[in-house]
């Protein structure tokens, strides 16, 4: 467990790094081409949840009840990984790893500074996708991680 504890420390701390950098490097409306005509680095403060939904709440509604529920879930992972650790197989147990990382680092931008910083913007062209960043990145994979062993990795070991 300790291996795990280190990761998703080890990944808060990055997410935060980066989104340290951005803040402090970027304004908002430039960019830094990293892909070109794919993606980009951008700042944006994102203050709602994936794709600025609720972001238009006002900001004594929005921030406790959006940094209250990320609060919530982590708490709720980490209680579930906690009390079945042992009957997680490594694949899991590096999902959830993931998913904490991501969920950790997107709660401390939520509860200290009412907005989710995000730079990693993706398009092909002219034509927009979104924007988004580390942590959101690391709940993705965790996520996929988990649909790999709940479907995959579990009929092949029936």
């Amino acid at each position: 467990m300790r291996f795990y504890l280190g990761l998703i420390t080890l990944l808060v701390g990055l997410d935060q790094f980066i989104k340290y950098l951005v803040r402090l490097y970027l304004n908002a409306g430039s960019h830094i081409e990293l892909i070109p005509n794919l993606i980009h680095l951008t700042h944006q403060e994102n203050r709602g949840i994936s794709f600025s939904l609720l972001s238009d709440l006002p900001s004594m509604l929005r921030t406790p009840l959006l940094a209250g529920v990320s609060f919530i879930v982590v708490v709720g992972l980490c209680i579930y990984v906690f009390r079945n650790w042992g009957a997680l197989v490594t694949g899991e147990k590096w999902g959830f790893s993931l998913i904490i990382s991501g969920a950790v680092g997107n709660l401390i931008d939520r509860a200290f500074r009412q907005h989710v910083t995000d730079y990693m913007y993706f398009h092909f062209y002219e034509t927009g996708f979104f924007v988004n960043n580390l942590a959101d990145d690391l709940i993705t994979i965790g996520f996929l991680i988990m649909l790999y062993h709940a479907f995959v990795a579990h009929n092949s070991r029936s």
